[in-house]
């Protein structure tokens, strides 16, 4: 078969060849860094009575500071638990490439069914072709929450039998210097358990891991 060279087609045809695919190249080429976060007060930087108080960097905020390329959903609310949102939350239209869940403290400290909630959220995200990360609960000072432990236990044996990544916020540094009161954490302590996402969303997606100042 005789090749036809690039000459012998028509300038039009050139032209409608390179709006047809450059969008679709470019399109190819950009990551997907959506993440929507849902958990109670902890992950909303919250504390107190009041729902306007928060920490002067709430985690939606630091982790666009250390991950600028991520798109963040804040759907995080103070007092919530994965037991009261599981009905609404089967409801909600999954968009983002990675759903975070930080729940528990809340479900501990009532005495809710945790687990099955937890793991019914994670089954939605992955119905929904999405990627779960569960953070597991954050420490709190001393026999403020005797459930505590167990259920940072249930929350990673979800993650583990679920087999979606397990953000181990139980893992990072604790000082109750750093609590605001007995559940709620201060700035450096609320940076710390970001840092501990961030490893996680690194793992789903390298290619959002740009730090800050880099281009």
């Amino acid at each position: 078969m005789r090749n036809r060279s690039r000459s012998s087609l028509s300038p039009l045809l050139w032209l409608a060849l390179a709006i047809g695919t450059g969008p679709a190249i470019a399109a190819a080429a950009a990551p997907d860094c959506t993440v929507a976060l849902w958990g109670d007060s902890i992950l909303h930087g919250g504390f107190g009575a009041s729902l306007t108080n928060r920490i002067e960097e709430p985690p939606a905020a630091a982790l666009k500071r250390i991950r600028p390329a991520w798109k963040i959903a804040d759907y995080s609310t103070p007092g919530d638990s994965a037991h009261k949102r599981l009905p609404t939350f089967v409801l909600q239209p999954m968009p983002a490439r990675v759903v975070v869940l930080q729940y528990g403290i809340n479900d501990a400290g009532n005495g809710y069914r945790y687990e099955p909630a937890l793991r019914g959220m994670v089954d939605y995200v992955q119905a929904a072709g999405k990627t779960s990360i569960v953070t597991g609960l954050s420490q709190v000072k001393a026999d403020r929450l005797p459930l505590r432990d167990g259920y940072d236990a249930a929350a990673r044996r979800v993650a583990q039998e679920e087999g979606v990544l397990f953000a181990d916020w139980g893992a990072a540094r604790f000082d109750i210097a750093d609590m605001v009161d007995d559940i709620h954490p201060r700035q450096p302590y609320s940076t710390r358990l970001v840092e501990r996402l961030v490893l996680a969303l690194d793992q789903v997606a390298p290619e959002c891991a740009r730090p800050a100042g880099q281009g």
